[in-house]
């Protein structure tokens, strides 16, 4: 999941570079980058099976990293609106697919009246998520403006799966102790 957070970040980053001056190579970058994220966390998922039998949030997200990084790269070639498009309707999934496996780890893991950190790491997900999709899909400061700044999403998701990634980390390790006792 590292690599993962590691290649938003390199998303991010690529978008401000090309913000200005989309070509066809820049989209297939992206569209590279969201696959090779794509198969890194679906690589975690089947791995981490063993441990985690809740692995179907990890395997969504990968297949749809996957599936838009190849719609990304397929597209590339064609303007500038549609690979925003496909950009924004990519960053639509991840929102939907973190609000609703927010939901879900709200629920299961404290209950009612407790926050945990991963819920709120979750939430700052979804956040993000919306953010760069109500940036590209209703560019609010215009379409050429909203290009200048959306490559701050990818890298707040790309670091906000670091830290998901440390606290699952952490909470493994919780696990594995009081299991010892």
């Amino acid at each position: 999941m590292v690599a993962r957070g590691v290649l938003y970040i390199l998303i991010g980053a690529v978008m401000f570079v090309f913000a200005n001056t989309y070509t066809a190579q820049s989209g297939a970058i992206l569209g590279t980058l969201a696959v090779l994220a794509g198969v890194c966390q679906l690589v975690f998922s089947f791995t981490n099976q063993r441990k985690d039998k809740n692995h179907i949030w990890g395997i969504l997200h990968g297949l749809t990293d996957v599936a838009f990084g190849v719609a990304i790269f397929l597209f590339s070639d064609g303007t500038v609106k549609g690979f925003v498009d496909i950009l924004g309707f990519w960053a639509m999934m991840y929102a939907f697919l973190q609000s609703v496996q927010a939901m879900y780890t709200f629920m299961a893991a404290r209950g009612a009246g407790v926050v945990s950190g991963t819920s709120i790491v979750h939430f700052a997900n979804i956040l993000a998520a919306g953010g760069l999709a109500f940036s590209l899909l209703l560019r609010p400061a215009g379409f050429d403006d909203s290009l200048g700044y959306v490559g701050v999403f990818p890298i707040a998701l790309g670091v906000l799966i670091i830290v998901l990634t440390q606290q699952m980390r952490a909470q493994a390790e919780r696990s594995y102790h009081n299991a010892d006792r």
